[in-house]
């Protein structure tokens, strides 16, 4: 059970890195580091959604991802601003020491926690449910691996922490996102997005049993991903962001232009 007494308001708790937010900066980092990138390195980044994407009413929201590689950071950005299309004031949970190294995406609501510290692991916990409680449209990115995984390494293990965050917040809504990159072919790799449903936890305090839900919906949502990219299922899937062609598409695409021209 949680001590009602750690339920503080918002303020002096705080991890030893709090957010930023600053809109200017978020749409800078968006456009100019993850958006570019994304279009240089991938053909397409495809959303599957399961059930009706989440509205503020529904918030406060924790979106628990499956964390194998890197490019995971800058998925969460096409999540915040081109799925979610902005409407939620978004925060991340984020390794105080890749924090540290990159402190500007605090602009994008990134706040630390050192895992190797269990009094800051507890301020950045009691910060997060604090963020959420205080106003129903806001988000936290959690990825509850805690860690870079292999995508088909199973069992999916999940650290208690995000149940003690929604014990400390109450009433949160989750939302499961799992991510995948193939190449499936081409010359540029393709990027996977499947997100929902969204659901609550009954009790809140019961963190055993709220661990134990969320390593179920998110094992389902990367099983169930993995097995639609692999059997190419496309048509369950919308294209949300287009990349630079890759010489295959481009030859083609001339090839076809010449049998025509013949």
């Amino acid at each position: 059970m949680i001590d009602p007494a750690q339920q503080s308001p918002a303020g002096p708790v705080q991890p030893a890195i709090p957010a930023a937010k600053n809109r200017f900066g978020d749409a800078l980092i968006y456009r100019f580091l993850a958006r570019r990138a994304l279009w240089k390195s991938f053909d397409t980044v495809w959303l599957q959604s399961h059930g009706p994407l989440p509205e503020p009413a529904d918030g406060p929201l924790i979106l628990y991802l499956n964390h194998s590689a890197w490019w995971d950071g800058y998925l969460m950005y096409v999540i915040h601003r081109v799925v979610l299309q902005g409407r939620f004031d978004s925060h991340l949970l984020m390794e105080e020491k890749q924090l540290r190294a990159y402190r500007f995406f605090r602009w994008s609501g990134a706040f630390s926690i050192n895992r190797h510290d269990p009094a800051d692991v507890q301020r950045s916990q009691q910060y997060a449910a604090n963020l959420l409680r205080e106003r129903r449209n806001r988000a936290i990115f959690i990825f509850p691996q805690g860690r870079i995984v292999p995508n088909d390494q199973r069992p999916l293990i999940t650290y208690p922490g995000i149940a003690r965050i929604v014990a400390l917040a109450g009433d949160v809504t989750l939302c499961p996102v799992a991510l995948r990159y193939e190449f499936l072919g081409q010359q540029w790799p393709h990027a996977f997005i499947r997100i929902g449903p969204f659901h609550r936890i009954a009790d809140p305090a019961d963190m055993r049993a709220t661990r134990a839900a969320i390593t179920q919906r998110l094992t389902a949502a990367v099983d169930g991903l993995r097995d639609d990219v692999v059997a190419q299922r496309m048509n369950r899937f919308r294209p949300l962001l287009r990349g630079r062609r890759g010489i295959d598409k481009t030859w083609d695409t001339l090839r076809g232009m010449f049998r025509r021209a013949g």
